[in-house]
C-alpha cells in the first residue's frame, strides 16, 4: 500500500503580503533615494543636458536674437495653417500675439535651453531645470513642432529627475555653489548693518 504526505493547505497570510509589498516598494524607491544611484542620475543628467545644448546653440546661430520665429510659428498656429495635437493652443497662440510678446519669447528661448544645459550638466539646482524642461518641452508639442514619440522619453527622464530630487545632483557642484552663495550673504549682512548703523537717527528718537 502507497501512502502519500498529507499536503498542508495553503494559507494567505496578510502579514507576509504586507512584507513583500514593503520590500517591493523599497526596491522601488532605492534609485530615488540612496546616494549610490548617483551616477545613474548623472548619465541621464548630462544626455539631456546635452539635447537642450544642442537646440540653445542651434537657436543662436540660425539668429534667433535677430527675428521673431516664435511670433511666426504662433501665427500659423492661430490661422490653423500648423496641425497641432490640442485645438486649445490656437487662442493661446492667438493671446500670446495680441500681447505682443512673442519677441521677448523668442529672444530668451535659446538662453533659457543654455541654463537648462548648463544646471542638469552641473547639478546646480537640478529639480527645478528639470521642471522648466518639462515645461518647453511640453509647449514644443502643443504648438506642433514636437512630437510626442520624440519628446516623450525626453520628458518622462526629466520627470523622474524631479522625484529623484534627494539624490539627483549627488554628482556635482551645488554644495560648493551653495557655500559660495553663504559666503556673499555673509560678507553682505555685516555691510548692510554697517550702514544701517551709520544712518543718522532723528532728533526725538536720541532724546528718548
Amino acid at each position: 500500500m502507497i501512502t502519500t504526505p498529507k499536503q498542508q493547505p495553503s494559507t494567505y497570510s496578510p502579514t507576509n503580503a504586507g512584507a513583500i509589498a514593503h520590500r517591493a516598494l523599497a526596491i522601488v524607491r532605492l534609485p530615488f533615494t540612496h546616494k549610490y544611484a548617483a551616477p545613474l542620475w548623472l548619465a541621464l543628467r548630462l544626455y539631456v543636458a546635452w539635447i537642450f545644448f544642442q537646440m540653445g546653440m542651434g537657436k543662436l546661430q540660425s539668429g534667433w536674437l535677430l527675428s521673431d520665429p516664435v511670433g511666426e510659428l504662433l501665427k500659423l498656429v492661430a490661422n490653423g495653417t500648423l496641425p497641432i495635437p490640442f485645438a486649445f493652443y490656437r487662442g493661446v497662440a492667438e493671446m500670446l500675439i495680441g500681447a505682443g510678446v512673442t519677441p521677448l519669447i523668442s529672444h530668451s528661448m535659446p538662453f533659457l535651453e543654455l541654463a537648462v544645459a548648463l544646471s542638469l550638466a552641473t547639478g546646480v539646482l537640478t529639480p527645478v531645470a528639470a521642471v522648466g524642461a518639462i515645461l518647453l518641452n511640453v509647449n514644443f508639442i502643443l504648438s506642433g513642432i514636437g512630437q510626442i514619440g520624440l519628446d516623450g522619453p525626453i520628458i518622462l527622464a526629466e520627470l523622474l529627475m524631479v522625484l529623484a530630487f534627494r539624490v539627483v545632483g549627488g554628482i556635482g557642484f551645488e554644495p560648493l555653489a551653495k557655500r559660495i552663495l553663504n559666503m556673499v550673504i555673509d560678507a553682505v549682512r555685516p555691510a548692510s548693518r554697517r550702514q544701517l548703523a551709520q544712518v543718522p537717527q532723528p532728533a526725538e528718537t536720541r532724546k528718548r
